[in-house]
């Protein structure tokens, strides 16, 4: 989790712990979102829930962008 992460970029003033840990749920979103596609998915619970999964991860990227100085596009 990025709590996590953040604690261990503390505890050892590795900032490069937050890095890592946005660019791997990048990586994992981006093999996702190629696997599910949600804006087609024309069953509407499952679109809906995976609609609040990716706005879940784009919280979480943005929130890891921010702690490193690092503003996110709006769009992607």
């Amino acid at each position: 989790s990025l709590g996590a992460q953040v604690e261990a970029a503390v505890g050892a003033q590795e900032p490069s712990f937050v890095a890592k840990y946005a660019f791997q749920l990048a990586q994992a979103f981006n093999n996702f979102y190629h696997k599910h596609h949600i804006l087609s998915e024309e069953d509407a619970e499952k679109k809906t829930f995976l609609l609040l999964l990716a706005s879940l991860i784009e919280r979480q990227l943005v929130a890891a962008l921010k702690l490193l100085g690092i503003e996110a596009p709006q769009k992607m």
